[in-house]
């Protein structure tokens, strides 16, 4: 397949955001991105598309004979069941909310995609993107979001907390702007890890070795 095509892109990426694209070849897609920058412009362009036709439709609010009518399709009772109109806006902004969080991890991997098997995306309250985190063999490679607003008296740290354990373990400052590389440590696997955190420290770090003001936390990813 030459998925050098644009027209082939723009459908599989099309079918990729509207959830149609499964099994295999969405996985397929899924490694692509890692690795073709076209396919995650692809992406991103139909996430975007889908977001705005979403933004422009006026909510409605169905009625409760529709609910009803859902209901007894799905009981499969001997009840008539009358056509059923789905909200469209419902649909739609589904899909596009579940676009964007596969959007927002896979349009980040511009560094060494082809090792790129564990990621984590670190979000605040509102679901914006601040980091975002992209393992390989030896280190993290750590990626702040334009969408961070970062304090300038303060650092923030990276922790994991390994499953079955309660005190967490330090991986490193992270970045304020632009990228940096953390080192993994020989304690850092995937399958051990419960939890990312992110807390607000001092400048240089937390001063006892433990998280001062937790801030956030994230899974890590395996793809």
């Amino acid at each position: 397949m030459n998925y050098n095509k644009p027209e082939l892109l723009d459908a599989l990426a099309g079918q990729y955001v509207l959830g149609t694209l499964k099994g295999l070849a969405r996985k397929r897609f899924q490694r692509l991105m890692l690795s073709l920058p076209q396919a995650r412009e692809a992406t991103i362009m139909w996430e975007q598309n889908l977001n705005d036709l979403a933004s422009a439709i006026t909510p409605q609010t169905p009625s409760a004979q529709v609910w009803q009518n859902i209901l007894n399709t799905l009981e499969h009772t001997n009840q008539p069941v009358k056509t059923v109109i789905k909200p469209a806006t419902s649909l739609w902004r589904n899909w596009s909310f579940i676009a964007t969080a596969a959007c927002i991890i896979l349009a980040f991997l511009v560094i060494q995609p082809q090792y790129s098997q564990q990621i984590a995306l670190v979000q605040n309250q509102d679901k914006q993107s601040l980091w975002f985190i992209n393992v390989d063999e030896q280190t993290l490679s750590v990626k702040a979001s334009d969408k961070l607003v970062a304090q300038t008296d303060k650092d923030y740290e990276l922790w994991m907390i390994l499953k079955g354990q309660d005190t967490p373990i330090s991986l490193g400052l992270l970045p304020k702007t632009g990228e940096k590389q953390l080192l993994k440590g020989t304690r850092f696997k995937a399958q051990d890890i419960a939890l990312l955190a992110v807390s607000l420290e001092p400048l240089g770090g937390s001063p006892n070795g433990l998280p001062t003001q937790v801030l956030y936390t994230t899974d890590l990813v395996i793809l």
